[in-house]
């Protein structure tokens, strides 16, 4: 039988909370309250009635909306979805790159999330702007997205970049395309670049723990680092792809199948070589160790817009679609509409009764 985030929490959180006290953070706290609130009278809500059978009533309280609840996200994820493709350019190649940073620098993101993933972000783009003013001549425009877990929900961050194979040089009178359609640039003196930059930036601006960093892990930034860069055709099916982590959490719908005979908690888990999905079995507290894990500082962004694509780049944006395609405007996205909820009797739309207010009685509509 499926299990819940919220009966887990439940459950187990007094227990692990008083085990684990002087590693959890207010964020922590936050967001399991949040969870545990989600989708009850605690939120408010609202109170539907069918026209037909007035004996059928349905509640839906209101979502808490907090990043790492695994309830919440989908009408964001697809309004985002829908911005973004509005902004794809027609018949312009996209790419998808993904910078993973090494075993041995996990342990100080872990310690101090706040600075290291702001500092993985600024950084990746930091480097494909400097390998694409190199390589191809001008300043590109591009999103990225800070990834933190694996499928097994492990500790894995990484950064992913959406970018369409297309520069405005410098003068912002023309643009640049790649040689090749299907190539932007290599990996590999792209995974360098960030490396560098992201070692003279923790030398930079936080000697600390760039002294800490290299006391435990000497040998961090003398290795080789990985940058993938893969030809995504339109661009479309990269953004959906981002989209599942731009507004949901790193344990999706469904993926909790209940607790086995020894009391872990089984997962679901798709292999990524083959996709094929295969169950591991945690103990709960190395399952809400995992949980805690991405829940983000708070006011943390980890979406990004860059170069043109900046939010306020928006008239060179506009300046690269009119030299690319001949378009003065971009297509308006189209919204998908909250549900409304259906009667499981005669398949009629409900109608709004009354407002549920937060803790509060409810007010009815006339």
């Amino acid at each position: 039988m499926p299990l819940a985030l919220d009966e887990v929490l439940r459950d187990h959180w007094p227990g692990f909370a008083q085990r684990n006290a002087s590693r959890l953070v207010a964020v922590h706290y936050r967001a399991v309250r949040a969870v545990m609130s989600c989708r009850t009278p605690v939120l408010g809500g609202h109170l539907w009635r069918c026209g037909c059978h007035h004996h059928h009533v349905h509640y839906a309280y209101h979502s808490c909306n907090h990043r790492s609840c695994p309830q919440c996200g989908s009408l964001d994820q697809q309004k985002w979805a829908a911005t973004q493709e509005a902004r794809l350019l027609p018949g312009v190649p996209y790419f998808l790159v993904t910078l993973t940073v090494p075993d041995a620098l996990r342990g100080l993101c872990k310690l101090e999330p706040a600075i290291l993933y702001d500092l993985l972000l600024r950084e990746a783009a930091g480097a494909l702007k400097d390998l694409c003013f190199s390589k191809l001549g001008g300043m590109p425009g591009f999103t990225t997205v800070l990834h933190t877990w694996g499928r097994q929900m492990q500790h894995h961050p990484h950064v992913h970049v959406v970018i369409p194979a297309v520069v405005l040089d410098a003068r912002g009178k023309l643009v640049r395309f790649p040689a090749k359609p299907d190539f932007l640039i290599h990996g590999t003196p792209l995974a360098s670049r960030f490396r560098n930059r992201l070692e003279l930036a923790l030398k930079t601006d936080h000697p600390q723990l760039h002294a800490l960093l290299l006391e435990q892990q000497p040998q961090v930034f003398r290795g080789k680092w990985v940058a993938d860069v893969r030809h995504t055709g339109c661009g479309k099916p990269a953004l959906r792809y981002l989209a599942r982590y731009v507004f949901r959490s790193a344990l999706g719908p469904k993926r909790l199948l209940g607790y086995d005979k020894s009391g872990n908690i089984q997962l679901l888990c798709h292999d990524s070589g083959t996709n094929h999905p295969h169950i591991i079995s945690l103990p709960v507290d190395s399952f809400l160790k995992r949980w805690l894990t991405h829940v983000l500082p708070t006011g943390f962004v980890r979406v990004r817009h860059h170069g043109w694509m900046s939010g306020a780049a928006r008239k060179t944006r506009l300046l690269v679609r009119v030299l690319v395609c001949g378009e003065l405007d971009e297509p308006k996205p189209v919204f998908p509409e909250p549900p409304v909820p259906r009667c499981p009797h005669c398949g009629a739309e409900m109608k709004l009764l009354a407002t549920i207010h937060p803790r509060g009685p409810p007010t009815i509509h006339p």
